[in-house]
């Protein structure tokens, strides 16, 4: 009998050469997002300029300021295994949930729109510092710690503090209570890591939205 030779290919590697993370698109390695970051940065700024409220148009803009926060959100994913769990991944869920805000907002113009807008856009934004973003996706220390609930949270009043600063004026508590409990309360329930329950309608509408895109992504990556 003819014995059949098995060949295994092999790759000779005669030398390496670390390469800082920073100096690389993590992308060409890592699951990344099919959308374009930019074209989605962009529209994410162009529905946020509709929120009208003063002191939560100061609030945002604050945000998109940090360009450091900007930049770390355009890379992270939304999560570690779940859903948008790949590069760009936190952005286009923030986009989702925006644009699915705009949507129910005409169908309910009793919601608060501004405020419904603005958490749309700060509910996950504490992910940028609970999740890693270079060569793997895991949580942090003050991720598994704090967590990203916390964080936003947390973010909220000392960006808050820092326009009463700017302005010489006090930020309006009643504000920042009303977005913080939104933020807080997303998860919907205590067993899902939300401090509090939704108490107003914006908090409720916004559980259901991040819930809805989370896990319609889930189910289109397992059907794919």
């Amino acid at each position: 009998r003819n014995k059949v030779q098995k060949r295994t290919a092999r790759i000779i590697i005669e030398a390496l050469q670390p390469i800082a993370t920073d100096k690389v698109d993590l992308a060409d390695f890592m699951p990344a997002t099919t959308h374009d970051v930019e074209a989605m940065w962009a529209e994410l700024v162009e529905i946020l300029r509709e929120v009208r409220n003063p002191p939560l148009r100061r609030l945002v803009k604050k945000f998109m300021e940090d360009h450091v926060l900007v930049a770390a959100m355009k890379k992270s994913p939304a999560a570690v295994e779940m859903h948008q769990a790949y590069i760009g991944g936190l952005l286009e869920h923030t986009l989702h949930v925006t644009r699915l805000a705009v949507r129910v907002l005409e169908f309910y113009p009793q919601l608060n729109a501004d405020l419904l807008l603005a958490s749309a856009f700060l509910h996950d934004i504490g992910k940028t510092a609970e999740l890693t973003r270079d060569l793997t996706f895991r949580y942090t220390d003050r991720g598994q710690l704090v967590g990203h609930i916390t964080i936003a949270a947390v973010w909220v009043q000392q960006k808050a503090d820092l326009i009463a600063e700017e302005t010489g004026e006090p930020f309006p508590q009643k504000t920042i209570d009303l977005l913080q409990h939104i933020i807080l309360s997303h998860h919907g329930i205590h067993e899902y890591g939300s401090p509090k329950l939704p108490a107003i309608p914006e908090a409720m509408a916004l559980h259901f939205l991040d819930n809805l895109d989370a896990k319609m992504n889930m189910f289109e990556r397992l059907i794919t």
